[in-house]
């Protein structure tokens, strides 16, 4: 499916440290940061065989993800097949592909070299889902990408649909808990209270990973960006699953990151379009940092958090 994607889109690909990758499950899109690769035409990275990630592939195999470089990022969906030496079930794809795979492993290694060297200098804390034994190897096949330049869509590949569901009047809830404040204290004052993130929309097609620009206000979670980028995701509906991941990475020491998701129901609002409570949405747009011109606002109400740090990790329902 990837014949004819872009140079423009690959080099990105290629460039990129991270990928916010997502998930189907039962309780929404599931969306963490994880190193990658691009090599044949394909992502690839790893995760811990007992992963929420790896259980929900195993069901649905598709895949949503995002990749940054600087300024400039792709959107992509597509499927994920696992290569496990574990599971017997893969053991005839990984025949048939043991060339792209064991070149793919390389090309892994290779590009997060620094990653094991990190694990490396920790390698007496590093927990065995961490290490090769424990993790299984994953490939993903894009069927559709979108190219982003500082939140606009700059080129589409493949199909995709745009819509815009917004609500005509907007009010914030005042009072209760606020959004993360369940989180351990080490995380939440790692991540602030507003910065870049990755949100994850259950569109009507499937899911779709955007950049987006976060703020915790009260009990509620807010995300904003251009309305062009948010009309790619599809969601049709009043309200729809959302994922918000947001984080603190390191260059190379996995001990270091923190970050945490918060999984919800999400509800759009166009500031152009708003007959009451612009100004309260606006203020909720400039919060996160974002530009009010064109922008999309999206309050999250957070139904369950999922954080990490270091080698911890954990989760929490709310409410």
């Amino acid at each position: 499916m990837t014949d004819g994607l872009p140079a423009e889109f690959q080099r990105i690909l290629e460039r990129a440290a991270f990928c916010s990758i997502a998930a189907e499950t039962r309780r929404g899109p599931h969306v963490t940061p994880l190193v990658f690769a691009w090599f044949d035409g394909r992502v690839w990275l790893t995760t811990s065989r007992g992963s929420v990630k790896a259980r929900a592939w195993r069901a649905d195999p598709r895949v949503a993800g995002l990749v940054q470089d600087g300024a400039r990022a792709v959107a992509f969906t597509g499927r994920a097949a696992a290569h496990d030496v574990l599971d017997p079930s893969t053991w005839i794809r990984t025949a048939v592909r043991m060339p792209a795979v064991t070149a793919a492993s390389v090309r892994f290694t290779a590009k997060n070299a620094r990653f094991f060297a990190g694990y490396a200098v920790d390698a007496r804390r590093v927990p065995l889902a961490w290490t090769p034994p424990g993790r299984v190897f994953v490939e993903i096949v894009l069927e559709r990408a979108a190219l982003l330049d500082a939140g606009e869509v700059r080129a589409l590949w493949g199909a995709w649909d745009a819509s815009h569901h917004t609500a005509e009047n907007f009010r914030a809830r005042r009072g209760g808990t606020d959004a993360f404040a369940a989180l351990p204290a080490a995380v939440r004052s790692g991540l602030g209270g507003s910065g870049p993130a990755a949100l994850c929309i259950a569109g009507s097609r499937s899911s779709v990973v955007l950049p987006a620009r976060w703020a915790e206000e009260g009990p509620d979670l807010y995300a904003a960006m251009p309305q062009g980028s948010l009309a790619i995701a599809g969601a049709r509906e009043p309200t729809f699953p959302v994922a918000l991941a947001v984080d603190r990475a390191s260059w190379w020491r996995a001990r270091e990151m923190v970050g945490a998701m918060a999984q919800g129901v999400g509800q759009v609002f166009l500031l152009d379009r708003l007959r009451a409570g612009g100004r309260s949405a606006e203020e909720k747009v400039r919060r996160t940092g974002t530009d009010p011109e064109g922008a999309a606002l999206v309050r999250i109400r957070t139904g369950r958090l999922v954080w990490w740090r270091g080698w911890s990790s954990g989760s929490v329902t709310i409410g």
